[in-house]
């Protein structure tokens, strides 16, 4: 795209685009290295201008995806034009012999599909310049899909739903206190030794068993303790709920848990939570309208679907016992 450092410099001079050496240099060794240009900067900065200015001075074009909360893959990507598809459809079946195979060959190709920027942006005979604004306005959801799609294309899409859940606590400046460790087929050495998740089964929480994979347990009993527990959570509420799974087992699911000791004492906790509920709802009906209002806001609570452990929710209750 570029010869040299100074014929990018001039280049972009030629457009009008005034960069000094920093910017420069750093859009020489993009276009050389073939990778991308994260830009950051207020309003009005210059961040989508470059893109244009570096676009004219390779004499290329520009594919913009404007992105914003909502997006999803089909604005990114494309979509199939389906009206097209059922026109197509149409005609053909008047035809008195219709190669059906052939028609869905024919119905998933390039002329039935609306491309957005990121499919036009590879379909152009010269690189163009691929502009993504407002990138931070992405939400999860259409990172996830994308994370997803990028993992298939190196054939690890399929081994991402053997990951659980793990909790990671924080330091007061939010960084992990502690590092999860990777199961053996999950790491580089392990993938190149040729480990791989089992394909049948629920990981066990418990431990890895021979080669790096978790060990599988199919138990009728923790199965239904399991079950027994999820049951609980309209009664307990949804962040005690967690709260408890999160103290006993460091879980976000009982179905996680594949140690029955360790369900037997999440199942206790639960029980617990359940009488303390029950001690607190009796207690409630001897005191004021907006009692339970003042405790809550003298523990730093708004809610009581703010409580999220047993002490909290013991402080409570005795609170309103001695009010009543």
């Amino acid at each position: 795209m570029f010869s040299s450092l100074e014929e990018v410099g001039q280049r972009l001079r030629a457009t009008g685009y005034i960069a000094d050496s920093i910017a420069t240099t750093t859009v020489y060794l993009a276009a050389r290295l073939r990778k991308p240009l994260l830009l950051e900067g207020p309003a009005g900065s210059g961040k989508t201008q470059l893109a244009y200015a570096v676009a004219e001075a390779a004499n290329t074009s520009v594919e913009r995806l404007q992105c914003y909360d909502g997006i999803n893959e089909e604005k990114a990507i494309g979509k199939f034009d389906e009206p097209l598809q059922r026109l197509c459809v149409e005609l053909k079946a008047k035809c008195s012999s219709v190669d059906w195979e052939s028609l869905q060959t024919e119905l998933h190709g390039q002329q039935f599909f609306s491309a957005g920027p990121l499919l036009r942006a590879l379909q152009y005979e010269k690189p163009s310049v691929l502009l993504i604004d407002e990138l931070d306005k992405v939400d999860h959801a259409f990172e996830a899909q994308s994370f997803k799609r990028s993992c298939s294309c190196f054939g690890l899409g399929r081994y991402l739903y053997h990951f659980t859940g793990a909790w990671v606590d924080l330091d007061e400046r939010k960084r992990p206190k502690n590092i999860p460790q990777l199961l053996g087929w999950a790491t580089p050495k392990g993938w190149r030794q040729g480990l791989r998740p089992n394909q049948v089964g629920i990981a066990s929480n418990s431990g890895e068993a021979r080669n790096g994979v978790r060990t599988m347990a199919g138990d009728g009993e923790l199965l239904a303790l399991a079950g027994q527990i999820e049951a609980m959570m309209p009664i307990v509420g949804r962040r005690l709920y967690r709260g408890v799974l999160k103290a006993v087992a460091r879980v976000w699911s009982p179905a996680e848990i594949r140690d029955l000791e360790v369900l037997r004492k999440v199942s206790e906790q639960m029980q617990v939570a359940e009488q303390e509920v029950g001690r607190l709802d009796a207690a409630l009906d001897g005191v004021e309208p907006g009692t339970l209002a003042s405790i809550l806001r003298s523990l730093g609570l708004n809610s009581l679907e703010q409580v999220e452990g047993l002490d909290t929710l013991r402080k409570v209750v005795l609170e309103v016992e001695r009010a009543a």
